[in-house]
């Protein structure tokens, strides 16, 4: 009974919350955010920059010295959450690179926020080399983050316990209300305790650790000791984290009332996806203890606060992964060019920091030296503000096109921060300003060779994340200059007066050119030409992709002969990528086919490019492991589909031992009549083949396969040899084979066979093309992979593969997966494992529905585009 996909699983709802995921997201993100200031200027309303300053003034050294040394103490205890990690993972890191690890996790996950996949990616560059495996480093993260999560609750509701009176004056709720809420979540954690203790079970997949069974998952977590152990690190991190703030108040409240304030305003600023927390933390710091505190010196500790545990940390994680990155080249000279690790990120990260400083730097008063006034034009200084403040709103955008390595971003960031640096100097001898600028491009000159794709800027596609995020800063640009010039009196004509001496206008021509300027960049992104998504191939385009398949070491690119695939080629024609489309999903078969890596990479990023221009789901169908790299560069996620069977006919023997089967199929065959003939490309007797070919379709009551297999047809296999095996004078069974001109691997596509033949014919056609290609110096030959075959519906086994395994057992009608592995297991000397990129989330599943459909000869459109 056929069984569709709809009705296995609801997509049309998991298609619609894919879709529009981002945009809710963001658009929560930004509602949250504005919520925020609108909070922080209801309650800073009653102070001015006076009153600020006057607050500065009177903290006292002592105190930024002790919440210094805080900071430092609660990096040192994030530490153990790394060391935690690794022994809930079982992996064994050395102290120092644990330390790394964690450094460099931690400040990066607390400055941008979503910690899990900001610090994962993290300790993917400084793990992989030791040996870890992704499965080993998402594990890291996951325990990181959620022993994190799973603890603050608890510890705050146990200091709401504590001192429930002051709970209720920074709360504003009666204590009954206290008492009901820490009494549920209470419950709740001795409720799950109760359960896993009921359901652990014997095994023991390291010493650290345990397993549950929950419902029909296995489930490693750590045990009691490690779980105690990790329960004390939280502990005393949240409480050196708190201290940091605290420290700072002139007025301080009870510490562990304070602590469970701080610890709600944490989670606070997680739930709102708004990067760092950046306001809905401090909203909820200064509604709790604005009435105990003094609301400008509260607000001096929060900025401060802000300072020391977040951006001063990023300088030390910055440097330790630039150090990291050198130390992987200079030890590794052979390194590809297009391996740069996490170097292209961090330098994204340093541009888009310094068009921050430039965009927020016009607005603080005070800030321009007596020497600029009296040597410069007032022309020259105002024209410097507003020049200083578009180069920063230019290096957000740039920050973009460096994150996908784009030369050309590289170039123009690198002059804009030299130009940036120059006007830092001309508004006011901001020297620090100037060098910090200085020194990021010149770490962009050094780090020039990640950034390898020549392409233009304008093939960037419109990146609605990275404009809100803009536009939020250019918000929160315009909450600043009302709130630190409140007291001055407002005029509409500030806006256009340029030639006043004053700091009001400038910054606020500096908020009006910044939105002049993103407006205009956003517009002319959101309403240029997309490139077509698929086009038919041409027959030049074939020809061109067939000669790039000879010349390289992939055979499996001959399927783009097919012609039912679209062909997306690098600027130099030297590689490419075949692709379809069903649904929202983009799906490219294999790795991109060439020999140059330098343009693997390039394709893959143009690829994704072509996706996220159309909103669609870039998918990467059987790629290998030495390619993994660059697709997690992209953002994307890694499924293993199975296994490919290799034969290494350097190692193959007939002769041995371990083949003797083999050999007397090989042996009998000959004596029963059975040849093998091999036809060059263009002279196979179709005729015949066409024969053999419908009785087998007839045969399984099937049709024609698309996208990773091959169809009978004239015009595809005249590109291909045909090895026929011969029976009484009559071909019997055929397959084309893929080849290229390196003699470096082989492979096989459309096999079809007679039904009433000699059982032993298909072991014999095996045994024939391994002798064949071995004969002519080949190292592999490739038996192909069962598609997606890894995915085990069996308890214990992920989500994704459980599903995954119910939809390709209900589409055994559409391709036929049985008994493939057992036939393959006789002839393959290993087994090499073939993975899916695809984006996080729910896209995985859907993916896979997909690519199933485009397989089993599921509906895909081409279209002819006209120039």
């Amino acid at each position: 009974m056929k069984i569709s996909a709809r009705k296995v699983l609801p997509w049309q709802l998991i298609e619609c919350f894919t879709r529009y995921r981002q945009f809710i997201a963001l658009l929560f993100g930004l509602t949250i955010f504005c919520i925020a200031l609108v909070v922080c200027w209801h309650l800073l309303q009653s102070i001015n920059l006076s009153d600020l300053q006057s607050a500065l003034h009177k903290l006292p050294y002592h105190a930024i010295l002790l919440a210094c040394l805080s900071a430092i103490a609660s990096y040192i205890m994030l530490m153990g959450y790394e060391w935690s990690a690794a022994r809930y993972a079982g992996v064994d890191l050395k102290p120092s690179t644990i330390a790394t690890g964690a450094i460099c996790a931690s400040a990066i996950g607390n400055a941008v926020g979503l910690s899990a996949l900001s610090g994962g990616a993290i300790r993917c560059r400084l793990y992989f080399k030791y040996g870890l495996t992704t499965i080993d480093v998402a594990r890291m993260s996951i325990f990181v983050s959620l022993s994190l999560g799973l603890t603050l609750p608890l510890i705050a509701t146990i200091a709401a316990l504590i001192h429930i009176q002051n709970t209720m004056l920074a709360l504003h709720i009666s204590a009954i209300t206290i008492e009901l809420i820490a009494s549920v979540v209470l419950i709740i954690y001795a409720g799950v305790l109760l359960f896993l203790h009921a359901h652990r079970l014997a095994e023991k997949p390291n010493k650290d650790t345990w397993l549950y069974q929950i419902f029909h998952w296995k489930i490693r977590l750590p045990n009691w000791q490690l779980a105690g152990g990790q329960f004390l690190i939280t502990l005393i991190d949240a409480i050196l984290a708190g201290a940091i703030l605290y420290f700072l108040l002139p007025n301080q409240p009870n510490f562990i009332t304070f602590i469970m304030i701080y610890i709600l305003a944490l989670v606070a600023g997680v739930l709102s996806h708004v990067p760092g927390g950046v306001g809905i933390f401090e909203a909820v710091i200064l509604a709790a203890f604005s009435s105990q505190i003094d609301t400008a010196s509260l607000t001096v500790a929060l900025v401060i606060y802000r300072l020391i545990y977040i951006i001063l940390p990023l300088i030390p994680a910055g440097i330790l992964l630039l150090i990291n990155e050198g130390k992987h080249l200079l030890t590794a000279p052979q390194v590809k060019e297009t391996d740069t690790g996490i170097a292209a990120t961090i330098m994204a990260t340093s541009v888009f920091f310094a068009g921050v400083v430039m965009m927020f730097s016009s607005v603080i008063p005070g800030f321009n030296h007596d020497f600029v006034s009296t040597f410069f034009p007032k022309k020259i200084v105002n024209f410097a503000h507003l020049t200083a403040s578009l180069i920063g709103v230019l290096c957000l955008l740039m920050a973009v096109g460096l994150r996908r390595r784009l030369y050309s971003a590289w170039g123009i960031s690198v002059i804009l921060l030299i130009v940036g640096s120059v006007c830092s100097l001309l508004r006011g001898l901001h020297w620090i300003e100037a060098t910090t600028l200085l020194v990021i491009a010149i770490l962009l000159i050094n780090f020039r060779h990640a950034f390898y794709r020549k392409s233009r800027l304008s093939i960037l596609p419109f990146s609605l994340k990275s404009f809100v995020i803009s536009f939020g800063l250019i918000a929160l640009f315009v909450w600043l200059i009302l709130f630190i010039y409140q007291d001055i009196p407002y005029s509409h004509d500030l806006w256009w007066q340029f030639e006043l001496d004053s700091r009001v206008p400038r910054a606020l021509r500096a908020a009006l050119g910044s939105f002049i300027l993103l407006s205009g960049v956003m517009l002319f992104w959101s309403f240029k030409p997309a490139l077509p998504i698929l086009t038919i191939p041409t027959e030049d385009e074939l020809s061109e992709a067939y000669q790039i398949m000879l010349n390289s070491k992939q055979p499996e690119g001959g399927l783009a002969m097919s012609g039912d695939k679209s062909l997306l080629f690098n600027q130099s024609h030297s590689a490419f990528i075949m692709y379809a489309r069903r649904g929202r999903s983009m799906v490219a078969l294999y790795d991109p086919i060439g020999n140059d890596s330098a343009a693997r990479a390039d394709l893959i990023w143009a690829f994704r490019d072509l996706c996220d221009q159309h909103h669609l789901r870039p998918v990467f169908y059987q790629v290998k492991a030495n390619n993994l790299p660059f697709y997690m560069d992209i953002g994307l996620r890694i499924v293993k589909l199975g296994e490919e069977a290799l034969v290494n006919l350097q190692e193959f023997d007939l002769n041995s031992k371990g083949y003797k089967d083999l050999r007397y199929t090989w042996n009998r065959g000959q004596r029963d009549g059975l040849s093998l003939k091999f036809y060059p490309p263009g002279t196979a007797p179709l005729d015949q083949l066409k024969i053999v070919s419908d009785a087998w379709l007839k045969n399984k009551q099937a049709k024609e396969k698309q996208f990773s297999l091959g169809a009978f047809s004239q015009s595809y296999l005249d590109n291909f040899t045909i090895a026929a095996v011969e029976y009484q004078g009559r071909i019997i069974a055929f397959v084309n084979l893929l080849e290229t001109k390196q003699n470096y691997s082989a492979s096989i596509d459309l096999m079809r066979v007679l039904q009433d033949i000699p059982k032993s014919t298909m072991e014999f056609l095996m045994v024939g093309l391994i002798l064949h290609y071995q004969e002519k110096g080949y190292q592999y030959f490739s038996l192909g992979m069962v598609p997606l075959a890894g995915m085990q519906r069996r308890r214990g086994a992920p989500m994704i593969q459980r599903l995954g395994a119910l939809v390709f057992r209900r589409g055994g009608r559409f391709y036929n997966f049985q008994g493939l592995r057992r036939f393959k297991e006789k002839f393959a000397t290993h087994w090499q494992p073939r993975y899916m990129a695809v984006p996080a989330g729910l896209d995985p599943l859907v993916a896979l529905i997909d690519t199933t459909m485009l397989i089993s000869g599921g509906k895909t459109t081409l279209t002819n585009q006209k120039n």
